[in-house]
C-alpha cells in the first residue's frame, strides 16, 4: 500500500442490499496485561506484555488492502490491550499509510512520551483510555494490577501534552459510584476532551460482574440522570453516558453521532477471525470466516451470516424494539450482547427490554398506536 492509498483507492459497486464497510474494529492482542473483573471480552491475562497473542501484520496488511474498495474509512485498534502488541507501531503505520483515520481503545499504562509522540505524528484522530474511579485504590481494585492508576494517568497526561484528542471512559458499578463527580473533576485537569460513562455490559467475565457489582435498573437512571442535570453542566468538559437513544433528552439526540453502526463495521480479532465485533471471541456463531484464507470483499458481499443480519436489522427488530421511535438510528443500540444473552440477532436491547418491563421506558419514545 502506497501512501494515503485509502484517498485513491477505485470503491467497488456493491450489491443491492450490501452497505460499505467502513469501520474494521481490530483486536490487536487476544491478550492484556491487566485482568479486569467486568472485561466483556475476557482476554488472558499476560503481565509480562510479550507472550501474549498477537495478529500478524501481514494479515492486517490483507484486511485493510482487501477492504479499502469496500469503502473502508478508518481503524479501531482495540483488543485486549492492543499497545502490547510488539509491532503496534507498524501496525498504526499500515493504518495511516493506507489514508484510514486511527482510533485508539487502551488501558493507557504502556503509553509513554515516545508512543504519544509517535501517535501524534501519525496523526491519531482519537484515544480513549479507561480509567475507572478517581483513586488508585478504586481503579485497582477492579483492574487487579498494582500500579496501574498511576501509569494509566501518566499516560493519559503524555497523550494530552502531544495534543491528541483523548477521552476517559469510566465503567460504574457499586464500588465506584460515589466518585463521578470527582473524576470529571480529574479529566478536566488533565486536559482531556472528553468523558464517557459505560455501564457493566453482561458479557464475558462481565456476566458475574454485573450480577455482583452491577447498578439495578432505577440506579443507572438515576446515576444517568444525576450525570446529566448536575455534573455534566457543572464543568466545561463534554460528558457522555451509553444509554440507549430513547432515554437521551432531546438537546442530545441533536448532538448525537452514532460510532457503532452494526451494518457498517467488520470485527478482526487476533486469531484472524472476521466477526461481527469481539463478541466473535464468545460467540463462535458470529464469525464469518478468516483473514488469512478468505478474500474480505467475498466475506462482506456473500456471506450468509451477514446477509441474515441485514435482513433482520432494524427491520426486523422485536420486543420494545418494535414499538420504540428510534429503532432505525439505533438498530438495537448492542445488537452482540443482544445475542449473546438471547441467541437471536434481532433481540431487543436487553436494557430497554428490562426498563419496559419495569415500567420505566420513556412513553413519549414509543409509537402511538
Amino acid at each position: 500500500m502506497g501512501k494515503d492509498a485509502g484517498q485513491t483507492q477505485t470503491i467497488l459497486n456493491l450489491p443491492p442490499g450490501v452497505p460499505p464497510l467502513t469501520s474494521i474494529y481490530l483486536y490487536a492482542a487476544g491478550s492484556c496485561n491487566l485482568a479486569c473483573r467486568h472485561c466483556w471480552i475476557s482476554p488472558a491475562f499476560k503481565p509480562n506484555n510479550g507472550d501474549g497473542a498477537f495478529i500478524p501484520v501481514e494479515w492486517v496488511e490483507k484486511a485493510i488492502r482487501e477492504a479499502l474498495p469496500l469503502g473502508l474509512r478508518q481503524v479501531k485498534f482495540t483488543g485486549g490491550e492492543p499497545t502490547t502488541h510488539p509491532e503496534f507501531r507498524q501496525l498504526i503505520h499500515l493504518a495511516r499509510q493506507a489514508g484510514l483515520g486511527i482510533l485508539i481503545e487502551t488501558n493507557g499504562t504502556l503509553v509513554d512520551e515516545s508512543l504519544a509522540h509517535f501517535l501524534k505524528e501519525q496523526r491519531v484522530g482519537f484515544v480513549s483510555v479507561s480509567l475507572d474511579g478517581a483513586r488508585a485504590e478504586t481503579h485497582e481494585w477492579l483492574r487487579m494490577v498494582p500500579g496501574s492508576f498511576g501509569r494509566a494517568v501518566q499516560g493519559v497526561r503524555a497523550l494530552v501534552s502531544n495534543g491528541i484528542p483523548t477521552q476517559l471512559i469510566f465503567t460504574i458499578h457499586t464500588g465506584n459510584v460515589g466518585e463521578i463527580d470527582d473524576f470529571v473533576r480529574m479529566a478536566q485537569e488533565l486536559g482531556c476532551n472528553s468523558v464517557k460513562f459505560n455501564h457493566v455490559q453482561k458479557i464475558g467475565r462481565g456476566e458475574r460482574f454485573a450480577k455482583e457489582n452491577g447498578l439495578g435498573m432505577d440506579e443507572v437512571l438515576s446515576v444517568y440522570h444525576r450525570i446529566e442535570i448536575d455534573i455534566a453542566r457543572k464543568y466545561r468538559i463534554p460528558v457522555q453516558f451509553d444509554i440507549p437513544y430513547a432515554f437521551l433528552p432531546i438537546r442530545r439526540l441533536l448532538a448525537q453521532k452514532r460510532l457503532c453502526s452494526v451494518q457498517n463495521i467488520l470485527g478482526l480479532l487476533s486469531g484472524g477471525e472476521l466477526a461481527l465485533c469481539g463478541i466473535g471471541v464468545n460467540e463462535p456463531d458470529l464469525v464469518y470466516g478468516r483473514v488469512e484464507q478468505d478474500d474480505l470483499v467475498e466475506v462482506w458481499t456473500r456471506n450468509e451470516k451477514l446477509t441474515l443480519l441485514r435482513e433482520l436489522i432494524p427491520m426486523q427488530l422485536e420486543g420494545i424494539c418494535t414499538q420504540c421511535i428510534h429503532r432505525y438510528i439505533c438498530q438495537g443500540h448492542c445488537v452482540a450482547s443482544n445475542y449473546h444473552l438471547s441467541g437471536k440477532l434481532n433481540a431487543p436491547y436487553w436494557f430497554c427490554d428490562l426498563a419496559d418491563g419495569m415500567g420505566l421506558f420513556p412513553s413519549s419514545r414509543k409509537i402511538a398506536v
